[in-house]
């Protein structure tokens, strides 16, 4: 099986210099996520997952258009991350948002993770992956054992190809999840996928099992100009 993780293309946050809790792509966001899609083929991939915010719902829009998937779903599990204190940046100017940033990224690493946001982490992480166990569950994919990898059952008939289009917290518990690696309130930092950069992991059998390996990274090949690749 074969999974690849996909950053929306680059979102419009600062408009009139306010904020937005929703945004759309930028024009540079729009051309990111038509390059992305570029690299499949017509039905090559047999499912597309997809964030319902305005960003991923964007960049999707080229895979749906080219045929991509075969089947498209949107999951409201797969929001990015956004606990209160996010939500009243809304509405502010680019000084305060990124003062606010600034303060939070420079907290000491116990401070991070047993304040309010190291809690909210930990909720929004367990959210993701109860739904994703589920909708795997339902495509022949379970995960049996986590000790020292995190092994999976996979069924003959189980799913082999599927594109996640989501947020950068949101993959960093999707790849801490299928790695096995501990996830933390600043993991998504320590990842911090590209905009419409390709993650791909893929299953290898072993005894008791299928693990997932990290096939490839942040892949922005498609993108000719370095100025075009954003995070």
């Amino acid at each position: 099986m074969e999974i690849v993780l996909i950053r929306h293309g680059q979102p419009e946050w600062m408009v009139d210099d306010e904020y937005q809790s929703n945004p759309k792509l930028t024009k540079l966001g729009v051309k990111q996520a038509n390059a992305s899609s570029t690299l499949f083929e017509k039905h090559s991939i047999e499912e597309l997952w997809v964030s319902p915010l305005q960003r991923a719902q964007e960049t999707h829009e080229p895979f749906k258009e080219k045929e991509v998937p075969k089947a498209i779903h949107t999951f409201d599990w797969l929001k990015e991350m956004e606990d209160d204190e996010e939500k009243a940046l809304y509405g502010k100017n680019n000084r305060e948002v990124m003062e606010f940033f600034a303060n939070r990224n420079m907290q000491s690493f116990e401070d991070w993770n047993q304040n309010y946001h190291g809690t909210y982490m930990k909720s929004y992480t367990a959210n993701i992956i109860s739904h994703l166990e589920e909708e795997l569950a339902k495509r022949g994919v379970v995960s049996v054992d986590d000790k020292y990898d995190r092994l999976f059952k996979i069924e003959d008939d189980a799913i082999k190809s599927l594109i996640v289009i989501s947020h950068a917290g949101t993959m960093s518990a999707l790849i801490s999840y299928f790695l096995n690696v501990p996830i933390y309130a600043w993991t998504w930092r320590k990842f911090l996928p590209r905009h419409t950069g390709h993650t791909r992991l893929k299953s290898n059998e072993i005894s008791g099992g299928h693990f997932f390996r990290l096939k490839e990274f942040n892949n922005v090949s498609f993108l000719e100009n370095r100025e075009d690749r954003t995070y």
